[in-house]
């Protein structure tokens, strides 16, 4: 390999994107129960990563609108971090916070390098967002289509630890 071959590579490899101030606010509200959720996107130049939408605690139920919102995103990655309430069978109330990383299937670009490279900043940007926010106990979700994004598919994964099962009744004020 000569040296116009590694100038070649190394200007591929490109930086880690920047989280924004406003994201870790975001998480943080989020993990505090103040918010429902939040949805993080990576800018058009993909050097920031900064909040895209936040979701409030209703009555009417959170899930739908969140499905929703992901539902029209076929062709971009995001991230986002959902508190669920639930309630064990054996009527234990629990609040599970959940990372979700979406990359999905469909996300093709013009050439196969750099779709799998997109997809590759999808997990490794999530991932890297999770340990820098420190936080303890938040499940790690991975979506690459809506039917992983179905709210009772997203819980047994964060609950699988859970000694009784989760009360499905429960789930009723999110839906």
């Amino acid at each position: 390999m000569d040296q116009a071959d590694m100038a070649q590579g190394s200007a591929e490899i490109q930086k880690e994107p920047v989280v924004l101030e406003g994201t870790w606010a975001a998480i943080k509200s989020v993990t505090k129960g103040t918010q429902f959720a939040a949805v993080f996107n990576m800018s058009a130049n993909e050097s920031e990563i900064g909040v895209e939408k936040t979701f409030e605690w209703t009555e009417a139920g959170n899930w739908p609108e969140l499905e929703s919102h992901f539902s029209k995103l076929d062709q971009d990655i995001r991230w986002a971090i959902v508190n669920l309430p639930y309630t064990t069978t054996s009527g234990g109330k629990r609040n599970k916070v959940i990372f979700i990383t979406w990359v999905p299937d469909t996300l093709t670009r013009p050439s196969m390098r750099e779709s799998v490279r997109m997809k590759f900043c999808g997990v490794h940007c999530g991932g890297a967002m999770r340990q820098k926010a420190t936080i303890d106990g938040v499940a790690a979700y991975q979506a690459n289509d809506l039917d992983d994004l179905g709210l009772w598919t997203v819980l047994a994964k964060a609950a699988k630890f859970e000694r009784d099962g989760v009360n499905k009744d429960s789930l009723s004020k999110l839906l």
